[in-house]
Protein backbone atom coordinates (compact mmCIF):
# COMPACT_ATOMS: atom_id res chain seq x y z
CA UNK A 1 0.00 0.00 0.00
CA UNK A 2 1.40 3.17 -0.78
CA UNK A 3 2.17 5.49 2.08
CA UNK A 4 -0.32 7.76 3.04
CA UNK A 5 0.45 11.41 3.50
CA UNK A 6 -2.39 13.32 4.65
CA UNK A 7 -2.28 11.78 8.26
CA UNK A 8 -1.26 9.57 10.34
CA UNK A 9 -3.26 5.64 9.71
CA UNK A 10 -3.88 3.23 11.88
CA UNK A 11 -2.08 0.18 9.76
CA UNK A 12 0.65 0.90 11.10
CA UNK A 13 3.18 -1.27 13.46
CA UNK A 14 3.48 1.82 15.86
CA UNK A 15 -0.75 1.91 15.86
CA UNK A 16 -0.50 -2.29 16.55
CA UNK A 17 2.13 -1.41 19.69
CA UNK A 18 -0.34 1.25 21.23
CA UNK A 19 -3.40 -1.24 20.73
CA UNK A 20 -1.45 -4.36 22.26
CA UNK A 21 -0.47 -1.42 25.05
CA UNK A 22 -3.86 -0.63 25.69
CA UNK A 23 -6.28 -1.43 28.35
CA UNK A 24 -9.20 -3.01 26.93
CA UNK A 25 -11.99 -0.79 26.47
CA UNK A 26 -16.38 -1.53 26.05
CA UNK A 27 -16.99 1.21 23.72
CA UNK A 28 -13.92 0.77 21.93
CA UNK A 29 -14.61 -2.80 21.06
CA UNK A 30 -18.16 -1.08 20.37
CA UNK A 31 -17.21 1.02 18.19
CA UNK A 32 -14.85 -1.20 16.15
CA UNK A 33 -17.86 -3.91 15.56
CA UNK A 34 -20.43 -1.15 14.53
CA UNK A 35 -17.96 1.33 11.99
CA UNK A 36 -16.51 0.49 8.74
CA UNK A 37 -13.37 0.16 9.19
CA UNK A 38 -10.97 3.26 7.42
CA UNK A 39 -7.41 3.63 7.51
CA UNK A 40 -7.63 7.42 9.14
CA UNK A 41 -10.18 6.67 12.00
CA UNK A 42 -11.78 3.07 13.02
CA UNK A 43 -10.76 1.58 14.40
CA UNK A 44 -9.98 4.61 16.50
CA UNK A 45 -6.94 5.21 18.83
CA UNK A 46 -8.96 5.94 21.76
CA UNK A 47 -12.20 7.13 23.70
CA UNK A 48 -12.09 10.54 24.55
CA UNK A 49 -14.76 11.24 27.42
CA UNK A 50 -14.21 15.00 27.94
CA UNK A 51 -12.60 18.07 26.29
CA UNK A 52 -11.60 21.21 28.09
CA UNK A 53 -9.68 24.33 26.69
CA UNK A 54 -6.61 22.75 24.94
CA UNK A 55 -6.93 19.53 26.48
CA UNK A 56 -8.74 15.85 25.62
CA UNK A 57 -9.07 13.42 28.40
CA UNK A 58 -9.27 9.55 27.17
CA UNK A 59 -11.06 6.52 28.81
CA UNK A 60 -7.67 4.88 29.39
CA UNK A 61 -7.20 8.18 31.96
CA UNK A 62 -4.42 10.42 29.14
CA UNK A 63 -4.64 14.14 29.72
CA UNK A 64 -3.30 15.19 26.12
CA UNK A 65 -2.48 18.67 25.18
CA UNK A 66 -4.34 19.03 21.92
CA UNK A 67 -1.80 20.39 19.07
CA UNK A 68 -4.21 18.83 16.61
CA UNK A 69 -7.80 19.57 16.69
CA UNK A 70 -8.41 18.37 13.12
CA UNK A 71 -8.14 22.37 12.62
CA UNK A 72 -11.38 23.36 14.59
CA UNK A 73 -10.29 24.48 17.55
CA UNK A 74 -8.95 27.95 17.14
CA UNK A 75 -10.99 28.88 20.86
CA UNK A 76 -9.96 25.41 22.13
CA UNK A 77 -12.87 23.46 23.29
CA UNK A 78 -15.87 24.08 24.84
CA UNK A 79 -15.57 28.17 24.50
CA UNK A 80 -17.77 29.78 26.79
CA UNK A 81 -18.80 32.43 24.50
CA UNK A 82 -19.43 30.34 22.05
CA UNK A 83 -21.23 27.77 24.40
CA UNK A 84 -23.64 30.69 25.31
CA UNK A 85 -24.25 31.65 21.60
CA UNK A 86 -25.10 27.88 20.89
CA UNK A 87 -27.47 27.62 24.06
CA UNK A 88 -29.24 30.95 23.59
CA UNK A 89 -30.11 29.91 19.86
CA UNK A 90 -31.33 26.79 20.64
CA UNK A 91 -34.05 28.71 22.98
CA UNK A 92 -34.78 31.13 20.62
CA UNK A 93 -34.90 29.26 17.18
CA UNK A 94 -32.78 25.71 16.97
CA UNK A 95 -34.08 25.22 13.11
CA UNK A 96 -34.67 27.12 10.40
CA UNK A 97 -36.48 25.76 7.39
CA UNK A 98 -34.77 26.45 3.22
CA UNK A 99 -37.75 28.56 2.31
CA UNK A 100 -37.16 30.98 4.99
CA UNK A 101 -34.22 32.82 6.63
CA UNK A 102 -33.07 34.08 10.20
CA UNK A 103 -31.42 36.67 12.04
CA UNK A 104 -27.78 34.86 12.65
CA UNK A 105 -27.95 33.33 9.60
CA UNK A 106 -27.54 37.40 8.47
CA UNK A 107 -25.89 38.37 10.55
CA UNK A 108 -23.05 36.11 10.40
CA UNK A 109 -23.12 36.73 6.14
CA UNK A 110 -22.57 40.33 6.92
CA UNK A 111 -19.17 39.36 9.74
CA UNK A 112 -17.84 37.36 7.19
CA UNK A 113 -18.83 40.04 4.11
CA UNK A 114 -17.13 42.87 6.54
CA UNK A 115 -14.21 41.08 7.20
CA UNK A 116 -13.19 39.48 3.95
CA UNK A 117 -9.81 39.34 2.32
CA UNK A 118 -8.80 41.96 -0.21
CA UNK A 119 -11.21 43.26 -3.13
CA UNK A 120 -13.80 40.61 -1.30
CA UNK A 121 -14.23 42.59 1.21
CA UNK A 122 -17.48 44.19 1.54
CA UNK A 123 -18.43 43.25 -2.21
CA UNK A 124 -18.92 39.90 -1.84
CA UNK A 125 -21.91 37.29 -1.17
CA UNK A 126 -22.15 34.30 0.87
CA UNK A 127 -23.68 30.63 1.02
CA UNK A 128 -23.63 28.39 3.88
CA UNK A 129 -23.35 24.88 4.00
CA UNK A 130 -22.85 22.15 6.61
CA UNK A 131 -19.50 21.05 5.55
CA UNK A 132 -16.25 22.16 4.11
CA UNK A 133 -16.67 19.16 1.55
CA UNK A 134 -19.77 20.53 0.31
CA UNK A 135 -18.88 24.12 0.65
CA UNK A 136 -15.94 23.47 -1.84
CA UNK A 137 -18.71 21.17 -4.02
CA UNK A 138 -20.65 24.91 -4.40
CA UNK A 139 -17.26 26.81 -5.45
CA UNK A 140 -16.76 24.62 -8.22
CA UNK A 141 -20.33 24.54 -9.31
CA UNK A 142 -20.22 27.98 -9.12
CA UNK A 143 -16.90 28.71 -11.20
CA UNK A 144 -18.61 25.62 -13.68
CA UNK A 145 -21.85 27.92 -14.07
CA UNK A 146 -20.19 31.42 -14.44
CA UNK A 147 -17.83 30.70 -16.82
CA UNK A 148 -19.45 27.91 -19.07
CA UNK A 149 -16.65 25.15 -18.49
CA UNK A 150 -16.03 22.06 -16.87
CA UNK A 151 -12.26 21.71 -16.11
CA UNK A 152 -10.51 22.40 -12.81
CA UNK A 153 -7.16 22.66 -11.85
CA UNK A 154 -5.86 21.41 -8.62
CA UNK A 155 -2.77 20.37 -6.67
CA UNK A 156 -0.98 17.01 -6.24
CA UNK A 157 -0.64 16.11 -2.48
CA UNK A 158 -4.03 18.72 -1.92
CA UNK A 159 -6.84 17.89 0.44
CA UNK A 160 -10.19 19.41 -0.25
CA UNK A 161 -12.61 17.20 1.64
CA UNK A 162 -13.93 13.74 1.18
CA UNK A 163 -16.97 13.69 -0.72
CA UNK A 164 -16.39 12.51 -4.45
CA UNK A 165 -16.41 16.11 -5.92
CA UNK A 166 -13.89 17.33 -3.34
CA UNK A 167 -11.77 13.92 -3.36
CA UNK A 168 -11.78 14.18 -7.20
CA UNK A 169 -10.36 17.64 -6.64
CA UNK A 170 -7.73 16.17 -3.59
CA UNK A 171 -4.09 14.86 -5.20
CA UNK A 172 -4.08 11.94 -3.36
CA UNK A 173 -4.20 8.14 -4.20
CA UNK A 174 -5.99 7.28 -0.20
CA UNK A 175 -8.91 9.24 -1.23
CA UNK A 176 -9.28 7.77 -5.23
CA UNK A 177 -8.41 4.40 -4.05
CA UNK A 178 -11.04 1.77 -5.80
CA UNK A 179 -13.57 4.55 -6.51
CA UNK A 180 -13.62 4.20 -10.71
CA UNK A 181 -13.78 7.32 -12.73
CA UNK A 182 -13.63 10.43 -10.70
CA UNK A 183 -14.97 13.66 -11.36
CA UNK A 184 -14.25 14.57 -14.81
CA UNK A 185 -12.19 17.32 -16.13
CA UNK A 186 -9.39 17.47 -12.79
CA UNK A 187 -6.16 18.01 -14.11
CA UNK A 188 -3.44 18.25 -11.05
CA UNK A 189 -0.37 20.12 -11.34
CA UNK A 190 2.63 19.84 -9.44
CA UNK A 191 2.73 22.38 -6.17
CA UNK A 192 4.21 25.25 -5.21
CA UNK A 193 7.02 24.43 -2.44
CA UNK A 194 7.20 20.67 -2.61
CA UNK A 195 9.37 18.81 -1.01
CA UNK A 196 10.78 16.86 -4.09
CA UNK A 197 11.11 20.21 -5.93
CA UNK A 198 14.82 21.37 -6.27
CA UNK A 199 14.07 24.56 -6.34
CA UNK A 200 11.45 24.57 -3.52
CA UNK A 201 13.93 22.87 -0.82
CA UNK A 202 13.18 24.12 2.70
CA UNK A 203 10.41 26.37 1.40
CA UNK A 204 12.54 28.22 -0.95
CA UNK A 205 10.13 28.50 -3.89
CA UNK A 206 10.35 30.76 -6.39
CA UNK A 207 8.09 32.26 -9.30
CA UNK A 208 8.96 29.72 -11.97
CA UNK A 209 6.75 27.27 -9.88
CA UNK A 210 3.42 28.71 -11.46
CA UNK A 211 4.96 27.74 -15.07
CA UNK A 212 2.97 24.43 -14.87
CA UNK A 213 -0.21 26.13 -13.73
CA UNK A 214 0.11 29.06 -16.90
CA UNK A 215 0.67 26.05 -19.17
CA UNK A 216 -2.33 23.96 -18.42
CA UNK A 217 -4.36 27.48 -18.57
CA UNK A 218 -3.04 28.25 -22.26
CA UNK A 219 -3.79 24.83 -23.16
CA UNK A 220 -7.25 23.82 -21.91
CA UNK A 221 -10.46 26.03 -21.11
CA UNK A 222 -10.12 25.69 -17.46
CA UNK A 223 -13.49 26.73 -14.85
CA UNK A 224 -11.16 27.16 -11.98
CA UNK A 225 -7.74 27.10 -10.09
CA UNK A 226 -8.57 25.31 -6.48
CA UNK A 227 -5.17 25.51 -4.22
CA UNK A 228 -4.69 26.16 -0.53
CA UNK A 229 -3.11 29.34 -0.01
CA UNK A 230 -0.83 27.75 2.57
CA UNK A 231 -0.89 24.03 2.34
CA UNK A 232 -1.77 23.06 6.20
CA UNK A 233 -0.84 19.58 6.52
CA UNK A 234 3.04 20.75 5.71
CA UNK A 235 3.12 24.25 6.69
CA UNK A 236 4.42 24.98 2.97
CA UNK A 237 3.76 28.61 1.77
CA UNK A 238 4.82 29.63 -1.76
CA UNK A 239 6.50 33.41 -2.05
CA UNK A 240 3.43 36.78 -3.13
CA UNK A 241 5.73 36.44 -6.84
CA UNK A 242 4.20 32.87 -7.19
CA UNK A 243 0.35 33.53 -6.46
CA UNK A 244 0.52 36.93 -8.19
CA UNK A 245 1.44 34.46 -11.82
CA UNK A 246 -1.38 32.05 -10.84
CA UNK A 247 -3.54 35.51 -10.86
CA UNK A 248 -2.55 37.36 -13.70
CA UNK A 249 -2.99 33.75 -15.64
CA UNK A 250 -6.28 33.15 -14.28
CA UNK A 251 -7.37 36.70 -15.34
CA UNK A 252 -6.08 36.11 -18.41
CA UNK A 253 -7.94 33.18 -19.44
CA UNK A 254 -11.03 34.17 -17.71
CA UNK A 255 -10.47 31.11 -15.20
CA UNK A 256 -11.71 31.56 -11.27
CA UNK A 257 -9.25 31.24 -8.76
CA UNK A 258 -10.43 29.28 -5.55
CA UNK A 259 -8.77 29.55 -1.84
CA UNK A 260 -9.42 26.48 0.64
CA UNK A 261 -9.27 28.53 3.48
CA UNK A 262 -10.81 25.72 5.25
CA UNK A 263 -7.65 24.52 7.69
CA UNK A 264 -6.14 27.71 7.63
CA UNK A 265 -8.92 30.47 7.95
CA UNK A 266 -9.39 31.88 11.03
CA UNK A 267 -6.39 34.07 12.45
CA UNK A 268 -4.65 30.31 12.42
CA UNK A 269 -1.90 31.77 9.75
CA UNK A 270 -1.18 34.68 12.07
CA UNK A 271 -3.85 36.97 9.77
CA UNK A 272 -7.61 36.61 9.43
CA UNK A 273 -7.27 35.01 6.60
CA UNK A 274 -3.77 32.35 5.02
CA UNK A 275 -4.99 34.48 2.06
CA UNK A 276 -4.20 37.91 2.68
CA UNK A 277 -0.20 36.13 3.38
CA UNK A 278 -0.72 35.72 -1.02
CA UNK A 279 -0.88 39.28 -2.03
CA UNK A 280 -4.22 38.55 -4.34
CA UNK A 281 -7.95 38.42 -3.93
CA UNK A 282 -9.39 35.00 -5.04
CA UNK A 283 -13.31 34.51 -6.73
CA UNK A 284 -14.37 32.99 -4.21
CA UNK A 285 -13.23 31.87 -0.33
CA UNK A 286 -14.11 28.25 1.40
CA UNK A 287 -14.07 28.33 4.90
CA UNK A 288 -15.22 25.70 7.43
CA UNK A 289 -13.87 23.66 9.97
CA UNK A 290 -13.18 26.31 13.11
CA UNK A 291 -15.72 28.07 11.72
CA UNK A 292 -18.45 26.80 14.30
CA UNK A 293 -15.96 27.26 17.49
CA UNK A 294 -15.05 23.69 17.75
CA UNK A 295 -18.92 22.67 18.29
CA UNK A 296 -21.13 22.97 15.48
CA UNK A 297 -20.29 21.99 11.70
CA UNK A 298 -20.54 25.06 10.10
CA UNK A 299 -19.11 26.36 6.66
CA UNK A 300 -19.06 29.12 4.29
CA UNK A 301 -18.66 30.02 0.45
CA UNK A 302 -17.67 33.92 0.48
CA UNK A 303 -17.47 34.89 -3.35
CA UNK A 304 -17.25 37.98 -5.61
CA UNK A 305 -20.75 39.65 -5.43
CA UNK A 306 -21.17 40.09 -9.64
CA UNK A 307 -21.13 36.43 -9.94
CA UNK A 308 -24.72 36.83 -8.76
CA UNK A 309 -25.76 38.02 -11.85
CA UNK A 310 -22.92 37.30 -14.44
CA UNK A 311 -21.69 34.76 -16.36
CA UNK A 312 -23.85 32.28 -18.97
CA UNK A 313 -25.54 30.50 -16.50
CA UNK A 314 -25.58 33.39 -12.86
CA UNK A 315 -25.74 31.83 -9.63
CA UNK A 316 -29.55 33.74 -9.06
CA UNK A 317 -30.87 30.62 -11.76
CA UNK A 318 -29.26 28.10 -10.10
CA UNK A 319 -29.48 25.71 -7.12
CA UNK A 320 -25.89 25.44 -5.86
CA UNK A 321 -26.69 25.44 -1.71
CA UNK A 322 -30.06 23.42 -1.37
CA UNK A 323 -28.99 22.02 1.74
CA UNK A 324 -31.57 21.17 4.33
CA UNK A 325 -29.67 22.75 7.04
CA UNK A 326 -28.45 25.84 4.99
CA UNK A 327 -29.04 28.90 7.35
CA UNK A 328 -28.76 26.76 10.71
CA UNK A 329 -29.19 29.63 12.96
CA UNK A 330 -27.56 27.24 15.59
CA UNK A 331 -24.51 26.93 13.64
CA UNK A 332 -25.02 31.10 12.35
CA UNK A 333 -24.74 31.32 16.19
CA UNK A 334 -21.76 29.89 16.77
CA UNK A 335 -19.93 31.42 13.79
CA UNK A 336 -20.63 34.64 14.96
CA UNK A 337 -19.41 34.22 18.29
CA UNK A 338 -16.16 32.48 16.88
CA UNK A 339 -15.25 35.32 14.91
CA UNK A 340 -16.20 37.81 17.62
CA UNK A 341 -13.86 36.22 19.86
CA UNK A 342 -11.05 36.27 17.02
CA UNK A 343 -11.48 39.62 16.00
CA UNK A 344 -12.03 41.37 19.66
CA UNK A 345 -9.12 39.22 21.11
CA UNK A 346 -6.78 39.72 18.51
CA UNK A 347 -6.10 36.46 18.63
CA UNK A 348 -4.65 36.40 14.62
CA UNK A 349 -2.02 38.77 15.80
CA UNK A 350 -1.44 36.69 18.95
CA UNK A 351 -0.97 33.61 16.53
CA UNK A 352 2.12 35.92 15.13
CA UNK A 353 3.47 36.82 18.11
CA UNK A 354 3.61 33.16 19.60
CA UNK A 355 4.69 31.52 16.40
CA UNK A 356 7.51 33.14 15.56
CA UNK A 357 8.83 33.68 19.48
CA UNK A 358 8.66 29.68 18.92
CA UNK A 359 10.63 29.71 15.93
CA UNK A 360 13.03 32.46 17.61
CA UNK A 361 13.43 30.33 20.63
CA UNK A 362 13.59 26.46 18.93
CA UNK A 363 14.52 25.93 15.31
CA UNK A 364 18.23 26.22 16.25
CA UNK A 365 17.60 23.60 18.68
CA UNK A 366 15.57 21.53 15.99
CA UNK A 367 17.89 21.82 13.28
CA UNK A 368 21.02 20.74 15.62
CA UNK A 369 19.30 17.17 15.25
CA UNK A 370 20.49 15.14 12.70
CA UNK A 371 16.99 13.40 11.93
CA UNK A 372 15.59 16.66 11.46
CA UNK A 373 15.39 17.93 7.64
CA UNK A 374 13.55 21.23 7.85
CA UNK A 375 11.77 23.89 10.57
CA UNK A 376 8.42 25.80 9.41
CA UNK A 377 6.26 28.20 11.45
CA UNK A 378 3.14 30.79 10.11
CA UNK A 379 1.50 32.13 12.98
CA UNK A 380 0.71 29.43 15.00
CA UNK A 381 0.91 26.74 12.44
CA UNK A 382 4.16 25.33 13.67
CA UNK A 383 6.26 22.38 11.69
CA UNK A 384 8.87 20.11 12.09
CA UNK A 385 9.83 18.00 9.32
CA UNK A 386 11.74 14.83 10.08
CA UNK A 387 13.88 12.98 7.21
CA UNK A 388 12.23 9.23 7.84
CA UNK A 389 8.58 8.30 7.82
CA UNK A 390 8.77 5.67 10.27
CA UNK A 391 10.59 8.40 12.65
CA UNK A 392 8.04 10.74 12.53
CA UNK A 393 5.18 7.60 13.57
CA UNK A 394 7.37 6.53 16.30
CA UNK A 395 7.20 10.25 17.46
CA UNK A 396 3.85 10.83 17.10
CA UNK A 397 3.09 7.45 19.58
CA UNK A 398 5.73 8.71 22.22
CA UNK A 399 4.24 12.21 22.20
CA UNK A 400 1.05 10.76 22.85
CA UNK A 401 2.55 8.35 25.66
CA UNK A 402 3.77 11.59 27.62
CA UNK A 403 0.40 13.66 26.86
CA UNK A 404 0.97 15.72 23.77
CA UNK A 405 -1.46 14.58 20.53
CA UNK A 406 -0.19 16.06 16.92
CA UNK A 407 -0.68 15.45 13.57
CA UNK A 408 1.88 13.71 11.10
CA UNK A 409 1.88 15.56 7.73
CA UNK A 410 3.08 14.75 4.48
CA UNK A 411 3.81 11.51 5.62
CA UNK A 412 7.25 12.61 7.91
CA UNK A 413 6.16 16.42 8.96
CA UNK A 414 4.90 17.14 13.00
CA UNK A 415 2.49 19.50 12.52
CA UNK A 416 1.74 21.45 16.03
CA UNK A 417 -1.64 23.56 15.79
CA UNK A 418 -2.41 24.44 19.23
CA UNK A 419 -5.49 26.71 20.09
CA UNK A 420 -4.79 30.17 19.60
CA UNK A 421 -5.50 31.04 22.99
CA UNK A 422 -3.32 28.45 24.29
CA UNK A 423 -1.02 29.71 27.30
CA UNK A 424 2.91 29.93 26.63
CA UNK A 425 3.98 28.07 29.55
CA UNK A 426 1.76 25.06 27.89
CA UNK A 427 3.51 25.56 24.26
CA UNK A 428 6.87 25.26 25.60
CA UNK A 429 5.68 22.41 27.59
CA UNK A 430 4.45 20.59 24.23
CA UNK A 431 7.42 21.77 22.39
CA UNK A 432 9.70 19.91 24.76
CA UNK A 433 7.53 16.54 24.42
CA UNK A 434 8.46 16.83 20.89
CA UNK A 435 12.21 17.24 21.40
CA UNK A 436 12.55 14.51 23.78
CA UNK A 437 10.00 12.36 21.83
CA UNK A 438 12.53 12.99 18.61
CA UNK A 439 15.69 12.27 20.99
CA UNK A 440 13.94 9.52 22.40
CA UNK A 441 13.13 7.30 18.80
CA UNK A 442 15.90 8.47 16.50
Amino acid sequence: MPRITEGDQNLSLERAHWQDASPANETLQRDTALYYHQVLSTPCLDQIVRAEGPYIFTASERKLLDFHGNSVHQLGFGHPSVVRAIEAQMRALPYCTRRYTNDAAVELAEILVSSAPGALRNNARVLLTPSGSAAVGIAIKVARACTGRYKTVAFHDAFHGATLDAASLSGQDLFHRGMGPMMPGVMHASPPSHPDCPSCAHSMCNDACAEPIEALLRKHDVAAVIAEPIRATTVRAAPRSYWSRVRSACEATGTMLIFDEIPTGLGRSGMLWATEHTGVTPDLMVIGKGLGGGIFPQAAVIGRQELNDSGPTPVRELALGHYTHEKSPVGSAAAIATLRTVLDERLAQRAHELGCAWRETYEAEFNSMGCVRAVRQIGLMLAVELKDPEHADRVMYEGLRNGLSFKVGGGKTLVLFPPLNIEQHLLDDATRIVIDAIAATA
